[in-house]
Formats: structure tokens, C-alpha cells, sequence
């Protein structure tokens, strides 16, 4: 019986500290590759296989890359040799050029 109360009291205690965790990042740069943004400098030349259609742009990539309004409701950001037509709005990404062409 002390075990079951002992149980349950952890468990109480352990979920309100579950909700109070920071949610998943999503497809967010890691630290590191965020400190490198932060000072100017390229990211690493395998990031962008990461990126996908249908993937949301991190908003940090828009500070790092160049960013055209080409409609109300999309954008087209240069980063590297890559150009990504996204929604504004939502940043998904709807078309990824290579070598910018």
C-alpha cells in the first residue's frame, strides 16, 4: 500500500512538471548551427538536405538568407545555392530550387 501512495505521489508530482517542458522544436538549427547564423557565418553544406517540400522554414533561416515578397502570400528566400518559394504566413515551403536557378 505505501508503495501504490509513494507511486502515485511521484507520478502527481512528475506530470505538472511534464506540461511546464518546452515543446519540441520542430525542425528548428540546432544550437550550434543557430550561433553561426547569429555571427554571419555558412552554415554547413548538408543542412539544406533537411529541408523538404511541405517542411515549415524555420523563421531563423530568414534572417540568414535574402527574402523577396513575389505575392501577398508567398516569398522567395535565397540561402547558399538554394532558392525556397514558401507561404508566407506558415513559411512551408512549396518549391526548392537548386543553384539558385
Amino acid at each position: 500500500m505505501k508503495w501504490l501512495r509513494r507511486s502515485l505521489c511521484v507520478v502527481a508530482v512528475a506530470l505538472p512538471l511534464s506540461a511546464l517542458a518546452e515543446p519540441p522544436t520542430g525542425q528548428g538549427l540546432p544550437p550550434g548551427l543557430e550561433k553561426k547564423v547569429q555571427r554571419g557565418e555558412p552554415l554547413p553544406p548538408g543542412w539544406q538536405k533537411k529541408i523538404h517540400v511541405g517542411d515549415h522554414l524555420d523563421h531563423r533561416y530568414l534572417e540568414y538568407g535574402r527574402v523577396y515578397d513575389i505575392s501577398p502570400h508567398r516569398q522567395k528566400v535565397h540561402i547558399e545555392d538554394r532558392v525556397y518559394t514558401i507561404i508566407k504566413e506558415t513559411r512551408e515551403i512549396v518549391d526548392i530550387l537548386e543553384n539558385g536557378h
